[in-house]
């Protein structure tokens, strides 16, 4: 493929989430190959200056109102300046943005790559049917999702093509001072850390972690809970935990850009969300090397094997939860085959080399 192919990415905003952080890890690797551009259809965010730090070109239409059609004026402009060979758009709102004015503007290619469900947006799915002829391919994360939404939206599954979300497990190999880490952090430097990393939002399944840590700490008082994250959910859980005696070793960290190194002070990690896409939490934590116990969803299944590179547990089910965690906490040859073997399944199947290509073959291909 030749390398000056011109690959146009439209997103809505380049905030700190799971997409974001992805195209973060993804594009200045992808730029070796092709001529990928960034188009931002509202806001100016962290991640953009990130991405323009690490020579990725970041445009931005600058929207503010939905009927002020001079953010459709500029993507015109953006398109015959920058002539692009192939469109690639995330998320609900620029999928159909991009598909439709990126035809009415001559781009001939053009890729829509879903993550997760629509959730509040689901609305938008019939929409999203009516306009699927302009889209020339479609990329998910997992399998489970190729099925669901090839189903949703009447397509054949050939149409898609699983592109798992990138690590570079590079990231998660570094000395550190623990100790010095733990002190900076104000958390007790001898328990056994136990990590959640997630949104506290609703659906991520952070009370029957809190109940399972509650449940456990009455007779195993050296451990630390440690929460990373925030979200609309947080005020909810510290009002939940008032009364546990394990509140004091519950510790709300917060958004973080350290995640690296608080996975590497962790000795388990846990994520007990009711749904999610592809999980970069978990997919950290395994390039960490850590046992993880997470919920028997289907895309966690695809990630994670029962009793071979981690433990599956039903959701909503504190006391499994409780279970599975007591059993990490007894068994440290348990503890480091799961956490070895999840490594090795980064190694394996997620590590940016690998994703790359299958990036670039899929632009090949169109």
């Amino acid at each position: 493929m030749a390398k000056n192919k011109k690959i146009l990415i439209l997103v809505t905003a380049l905030d700190i989430g799971g997409m974001e952080m992805a195209l973060l890890k993804t594009l200045p690797k992808l730029k070796k190959h092709v001529d990928c551009r960034v188009c931002c259809i509202k806001g100016r965010w962290p991640i953009g200056t990130m991405l323009e730090e690490q020579g990725v070109p970041v445009y931005y239409l600058d929207l503010k109102k939905i009927y002020n059609i001079g953010f459709i004026i500029r993507f015109r402009k953006l398109i015959n300046d920058f002539k692009p060979e192939v469109l690639s758009t995330y998320l609900i709102h620029p999928n159909l943005f991009g598909r439709i004015f990126g035809r009415i503007f001559g781009i001939k290619k053009i890729i829509c790559n879903e993550r997760g469900a629509l959730l509040q947006w689901e609305f938008l799915r019939k929409y999203d049917r009516l306009t699927k002829k302009f889209v020339s391919h479609y990329t998910v994360q997992t399998e489970t999702a190729r099925k669901e939404t090839a189903k949703i939206l009447g397509l054949s599954e050939k149409k898609f093509t699983v592109i798992p979300n990138i690590i570079d497990i590079k990231t998660f190999d570094f000395s550190l001072d623990k100790e010095n880490k733990k002190k900076k952090l104000k958390i007790n430097p001898n328990n056994l850390n136990i990590t959640c990393l997630a949104r506290l939002r609703k659906g991520k399944g952070h009370e029957y972690l809190l109940e399972a840590f509650e449940n456990i700490y009455k007779d195993k008082k050296n451990i630390n809970l440690l929460l990373v994250g925030d979200g609309e959910e947080e005020e909810r859980l510290k009002s939940l935990i008032k009364k546990y005696k394990s509140k004091k070793n519950i510790y709300f960290l917060g958004i973080r850009k350290d995640v690296a190194q608080i996975l590497n002070i962790s000795d388990i990690f846990t994520l007990p969300t009711l749904s999610e896409g592809m999980s970069n939490a978990i997919l950290e934590a395994m390039a960490s090397g850590l046992p993880i116990v997470t919920t028997d969803i289907d895309v966690n299944k695809e990630l994670i094997k029962h009793n071979e590179n981690g433990l599956l547990v039903p959701v909503e089910d504190s006391l499994s939860l409780e279970s599975a965690i007591r059993k990490l906490i007894k068994d440290k040859v348990l503890c480091k085959r799961l956490g070895n073997n999840a490594k090795e399944t980064i190694i394996k199947n997620f590590d940016s080399d690998i994703i790359i290509k299958k990036i670039v073959k899929l632009y090949n291909s169109i």
